[in-house]
């Protein structure tokens, strides 16, 4: 998986276009004219006020899935999804 930058949002997803794809279905805003891909070890906002790496994020996010689908809980593992929204 990658980690692009669009607009305030940062979304972890294999290719560009599925990152487009989501962006478009959940957020519901136009694209903006540019997206960035951002390195593993960039550092951003976790929800309860601290910071962690966008490696850290998706490897957590991961490891849920992977634990959802050991209990026979059907789930996409590589299905995009956001890693942080920026301020």
């Amino acid at each position: 998986m990658k980690a692009y930058r669009i607009g305030v949002h940062i979304i972890a997803a294999d290719f560009m276009d599925d990152a487009k794809a989501f962006f478009l279905d959940e957020v519901g805003e136009p694209l903006p004219s540019l997206i960035e891909e951002l390195d593993w070890l960039a550092e951003v906002p976790c929800e309860d006020g601290t910071t962690a790496t966008i490696k850290s994020i998706v490897n957590r996010t991961l490891d849920e899935r992977n634990a959802w689908l050991r209990m026979g809980i059907p789930c996409d593992l590589y299905c995009p999804f956001i890693v942080a929204r920026l301020p």
